[in-house]
């Protein structure tokens, strides 16, 4: 399935774009919010994007080859500030960070994102970082696990699954996306078994969903990330620039909210969006993976 950019309309009209602004897609994917800010920005404009996948990037620079105004890099939005140092920029107008992935890192086997594909454990959206999600799940705690399922994953399961996943490590590494499915299946009450074969199509549907996710949020650190480069993108934007996060995930909607509540307390920000916005029913309907996504925007005011 192709990857499609989330809530587009209602980020570009959020962020308020002109002709000629500098703006950071600090989170590239496939280019999908990219294309269109740059065709609102124009050949004046200026598009920075980031991306700490490489194949993130090497998809983007093909896709946005005819577009000079365009520069990319292979990087972590966390570290945006060394970036525009580089290219001599104090502020930019607007920044975007949309924290989902993309449907080509779920998609591919051999990024290890998804129960749906069988592939090595690793779940890692900076394949040069040495630490993977076979490396959580042979080496920690029973007790960090669980701490990881509950924390990241909202597992009610946490502490069974983290019992399981120990248990069956003393007879053998877990090491591919199927390992763990069948250990996490195996702890599963009768009633939610699978037969071979017979898994549910949407992952949503599985009770093992939010360990794969809890898992892939350790991993890359997302919320610790997040969490960091909030206050370091917004000193970077000038005076009436935006802001806008896309989330996921309670927690990421969490950090969001509360950094953008206090700056508007401290009379620093403008929240564009009151509360966040969510995709229309037909967005949902037509791209399931928008089920989630929460949009938050504000304006720098001082």
């Amino acid at each position: 399935m192709p990857h499609k950019p989330v809530l587009l309309q209602e980020t570009l009209r959020l962020l308020a774009l002109r002709s000629g602004d500098i703006v950071v897609d600090g989170t590239l994917g496939n280019a999908g919010h990219a294309m269109e800010i740059i065709k609102t920005i124009g050949l004046t404009g200026r598009l920075i994007g980031l991306d700490q996948d490489a194949s993130s990037i090497s998809r983007c620079q093909e896709r946005l080859k005819p577009y000079p105004q365009a520069t990319l890099h292979q990087e972590n939005f966390i570290n945006l500030d060394k970036i525009l140092d580089s290219l001599n920029i104090r502020f930019v107008n607007a920044v975007l960070l949309d924290v989902g992935f993309s449907a080509e890192q779920i998609d591919d086997p051999e990024r290890g994102f998804s129960f749906n594909h069988p592939g090595p454990l690793d779940m890692r959206m900076n394949v040069q970082q040495s630490m993977k999600a076979r490396d959580l799940v042979n080496d920690l705690s029973e007790e960090d696990l669980a701490e990881i399922f509950y924390r990241f994953g909202d597992e009610r399961r946490a502490r069974k699954f983290a019992y399981a996943i120990c248990q069956s490590r003393r007879q053998k590494p877990i090491e591919t996306t199927e390992d763990l499915v069948g250990v996490l299946e195996g702890a599963l009450p009768r009633s939610l078994k699978f037969e071979k074969g017979r898994r549910p199509k949407h992952a949503r549907h599985h009770p093992v969903t939010r360990v794969f996710q809890a898992l892939r949020i350790a991993v890359n650190d997302e919320l610790g990330c997040l969490e960091k480069a909030l206050p370091k993108i917004w000193e970077r934007i000038g005076q009436k620039g935006r802001l806008g996060v896309i989330t996921f995930h309670s927690s990421e909607d969490r950090i969001a909210k509360y950094f953008f509540r206090d700056l508007s307390q401290k009379r620093q920000a403008f929240l564009v969006t009151k509360k966040p916005v969510v995709p229309s029913r037909s967005e949902m309907l037509e791209n399931r993976r928008a089920r989630s996504a929460k949009l938050r925007v504000a304006e720098k005011t001082g």
